[in-house]
């Protein structure tokens, strides 16, 4: 007598033990080789933002995948190399001459500030000693970790190599594979809960593609916009602070004031002020650009290029910023708002499931006007 057979069934708490084991297990691998995620997370990232243009390609042109990945490698490749070629140099010597000019400008904010410590304002005296301190440590270090970089580079060459050749490979399988990984992704969840749940991820996607994009696109025009004026000032390594100002913008409330910060210290310490203006009133000037179009940025700019998917109460913004920050650095800053915007989509996901209420309907598409005789 053949005996019956059986299969396995797991209890819900076995279940449940089960993916809190995993869980676990998967946070202390990727803690453990934290120093190695750099190029995969990159390679995420970068598959993540490529992926609709390569489908969108091969949608209208019925050519393969690899061949359109391929073409977009190479088109990175010549314009990197154009950048590299017509900015690089530029940049680098501008780093060159901040690194040399850092003591100097140490030694004008000591003179600057040599009898005037004690200030009042209002019959209110302040100290200004440890703000010189602040400055002349502040140049003191950007000069030292300017003049470092390239020993730096030079020994670092061999793992850059290797973690560029790991995220040019990963990137290229996951841009190939995206059908199949989405494919694979979504028959994980049980298919009567698949069309919520999917409802659910296109939601996040559209912060995360909307914040993502918005961000690399925001770094180069703010870049640009602000070069123009620092090169018509003739304020030194014009470029390096644009740039640096550009990619400061990804640090929300705090990067653009520490840009601003940045271009008017650099101002002030001028040696050769143009068009009759004194070092107060280009560092002056410089401060009202920045304004400028730091409002320009928040009321015109980000609104067309990353909309409105992104919607935290300030205080929210603040707190996931300095949590972010905390937590994993400067990444951490980076992706603070967009994963506090997930968070916010998922906590109401959740409530309106504890609490049993319907999904919000879609709006209702406008009546239509009766036509007029």
């Amino acid at each position: 007598m053949v005996p019956e057979q059986k299969l396995i069934r797991f209890s819900s708490r076995f279940k449940l033990v089960s993916v809190a084991i995993v869980v676990a297990l998967t946070i202390w691998l990727l803690l453990a080789v934290a120093h190695v995620l750099t190029p995969f997370v990159a390679a995420i990232i970068t598959a993540y933002l490529f992926n609709p243009l390569v489908t969108w390609l091969q949608r209208r042109t019925r050519l393969g995948r690899a061949l359109w990945i391929a073409v977009i490698y190479v088109l990175a490749f010549l314009t990197l190399y154009g950048l590299g070629t017509w900015t690089g140099p530029l940049i680098a010597q501008q780093s060159r001459d901040l690194a040399a000019a850092a003591p100097e400008v140490a030694s004008r904010i000591q003179s600057f500030f040599r009898g005037r410590e004690q200030v009042e304002l209002g019959g209110i005296g302040f100290d200004l000693a440890p703000l010189e301190a602040q400055l002349i440590a502040t140049v003191s270090d950007l000069g030292a970790r300017l003049s470092q970089s390239v020993p730096q580079l030079v020994f670092s060459a061999l793992e850059t190599v290797i973690y560029l050749l790991v995220y040019l490979i990963i990137t290229f399988y996951l841009l190939l594979q995206a059908g199949q990984l989405k494919q694979w992704a979504t028959r994980l969840i049980p298919s009567p809960y698949r069309a919520e749940i999917g409802a659910l991820g296109a939601q996040i996607d559209g912060v995360f593609s909307a914040y993502i994009r918005g961000q690399l696109l925001l770094i180069v025009i703010m870049s640009v916009l602000l070069y123009i004026p620092l090169s018509i000032l003739r304020v030194p390594s014009a470029l390096v602070i644009a740039v640096a100002s550009g990619t400061l913008e990804i640090l929300p409330i705090i990067g653009p004031w520490t840009a601003a910060g940045i271009a008017m210290v650099a101002a002030l310490f001028q040696q050769n002020v143009p068009f009759g203006l004194s070092s107060v009133g280009l560092a002056a000037l410089l401060g009202i650009i920045y304004f400028v179009l730091r409002q320009i940025e928040d009321h015109f700019i980000i609104p067309n290029v990353m909309g409105s998917l992104v919607r935290l109460h300030p205080a929210v913004v603040i707190f996931s910023i300095l949590a972010g920050g905390a937590l994993l650095g400067a990444f951490g800053l980076f992706i603070a708002i967009p994963v506090a915007a997930v968070i916010r989509i998922l906590l109401g996901f959740v409530y309106r499931k504890l609490t049993d209420r319907p999904e919000l309907p879609p709006p209702l598409p406008p009546a239509p006007v009766p036509a007029t005789a």
